[in-house]
């Protein structure tokens, strides 16, 4: 059994290792569990608020206070989705799969119309690559 789920386990990896559509999910998945516990932990607190009020911009309660500024104009979401327009203009695999992580953290951090945009265009992106990766390996055998 343990042997088994050793196999499956490199499995996995190997074929996270050969799709960016997978690499991209998972990176996606990493930033927005961080974006995630940001929020539960630092931000949605009611006591955390209450200990950052008398001095915003002291200590740890200034990288809270400016992740709150973020919040205002949706900055996280429209870096989502100026990374989801460049790589969909360059085709590039790592500015697609920054759209897609960038585009979960503005997801998870109230910033959901413009990151879920740029999520999709790093994923059309990254899909439409590993389209191509078996067709270009056949058409050059």
């Amino acid at each position: 059994s343990g042997h088994r789920g050793y196999t499956r386990a490199m499995t996995f990896l190997r074929l996270l290792g050969r799709s960016p559509v997978l690499h991209g999910l998972a990176l996606a998945a990493a930033v927005g569990a961080i974006a995630f516990a940001l929020r539960a932990f630092a931000i949605e607190p009611a006591s955390i608020a209450h200990a950052c009020d008398p001095a915003p911009w002291h200590g740890a309660c200034a990288v809270r206070t400016a992740l709150l500024g973020s919040f205002v104009h949706q900055e996280i979401g429209w870096v989502a989705f100026a990374a989801g327009v460049l790589a969909t203009v360059l085709r590039g695999r790592l500015t697609a799969a920054a759209a897609m992580a960038l585009g979960a953290a503005g997801l998870v951090l109230y910033s959901y119309e413009p990151a879920a945009v740029g999520a999709l265009l790093g994923l059309l992106v990254l899909v439409r690559a590993s389209a191509q990766a078996p067709s270009t390996a056949i058409s050059a055998a």
